[in-house]
């Protein structure tokens, strides 16, 4: 049912949670149906955030049988990620947080997070590992929170397969300007590994459909994904509740189209002009012009 979904929604590839959307058991029939729906892997999701035994967090445990055993699970996974096809990891350690004072030793639990991820990097590096930083949820305070955190462990990693995911529903509930998060993992390191993208308000991460509220905003961060070089995988990260999936993801898709569209009328040239002269309200026009004519 998944991939009959995906290939009416007009999308190439897939992300994958361990555990849930892929098992050992499945994974032949997986790489079937993604070979015979012309499907490719974009990530695999190591389970770090779902299963009861990392409640109190996964590769920054203070149990060292817990960490060892997340680290043991991103390695499994790196195996099944190969084995149909893909070659990134999506790292999103959804519990390693806290949520009270004096809850947690902050200086070792960012020394395990830095020695978890140089032990599993060198497993294997030609698969990447990509780190979706998240603001809060499901912890008050997330450790790779912002795109500034995750550039900064992806540094102390100092591993060429480590970088970031960037989800641009995460950077808008870090107040952050997605478009500069971009400009941030192209400076430092070219950490950029891949996308999510979708729409929010900042006090949670809704998973909205593209476009939804913050347009100007979506408009200028795919104008950056040309300018830093991005040109892998789009990956729509949306949760279409009481609407229809396929219609919702076929709509996201419509929008970028449509951006993508009013960009190119503008052109390349005409936007660093713009930037160039730092005059908003004559950006603003030109936009408006080219978007509603």
């Amino acid at each position: 049912e998944l991939f009959s979904l995906a290939a009416e929604s007009v999308v190439s590839g897939l992300e994958f949670v361990y555990g849930r959307d892929i098992t050992p058991g499945n994974m032949n029939e997986i790489k079937e149906y993604m070979d015979k729906y012309h499907m490719k892997c974009f990530d695999v999701l190591p389970n770090l955030f779902g299963r009861e035994e990392y409640v109190h967090g996964s590769i920054t445990s203070t149990d060292p049988k817990v960490r060892q055993k997340a680290k043991d699970e991103i390695r499994e996974v790196i195996g099944v990620t190969k084995q149909i096809g893909g070659n990134m990891l999506n790292i999103w350690a959804g519990q390693d947080g806290y949520d009270y004072p004096f809850e947690i030793d902050y200086l070792k639990a960012w020394e395990n997070m830095v020695l978890a991820l140089q032990e599993v990097a060198d497993c294997d590096p030609s698969v990447k590992l990509a780190l979706e930083y998240k603001f809060k949820e499901p912890r008050i305070h997330c450790f790779i929170s912002t795109v500034s955190k995750a550039i900064l462990l992806a540094e102390a990693v100092k591993k060429p397969n480590v970088g970031v995911i960037l989800d641009t529903g995460h950077a808008i509930m870090a107040y952050e300007n997605a478009s500069e998060s971009l400009a941030l993992l192209k400076m430092f390191g070219n950490r950029l590994f891949g996308m999510h993208i979708n729409d929010t308000r900042p006090d949670w991460d809704w998973d909205l459909n593209v476009g939804a509220f913050h347009f100007l905003d979506t408009l200028e961060w795919l104008y950056w994904v040309d300018k830093v070089g991005y040109d892998d995988f789009y990956t729509l990260d949306i949760w279409p509740a009481r609407m229809d999936t396929v219609d919702a993801i076929k709509e996201s898709i419509e929008w970028i189209k449509a951006m993508r569209r009013a960009l190119a009328r503008i052109g390349d040239r005409k936007i660093e002009e713009m930037i160039a002269e730092r005059r908003p309200v004559k950006a603003m026009q030109i936009i408006r012009e080219a978007v509603f004519g």
